[in-house]
């Protein structure tokens, strides 16, 4: 998948699942008092994320960026 894709996912707020090694992770979104966030992490571990950018360079899976893996899926 090219990351202009994946940005375009994101953006329109589709809930998204992928499984690496047996373990599946998930993306979904929701809004806090902190605003709207991206929850991204191991399925129902997820961590929040309140960027794009934060988004791209803290999520990970494993222990690799995740951004990495976007051309894999």
């Amino acid at each position: 998948m090219k990351l202009e894709d994946f940005r375009f996912i994101i953006d329109c707020k589709k809930a998204f699942e992928f499984e690496y090694r047996g373990i599946k992770y998930s993306i979904t979104y929701g809004k806090d008092e902190k605003g709207e966030y991206i929850a991204f992490g191991r399925l129902y571990e997820p961590l929040r994320f309140y960027s794009w950018g934060e988004f791209m360079n803290e999520a990970r899976v494993e222990n690799a960026f995740f951004r990495e893996f976007i051309p894999e899926l």
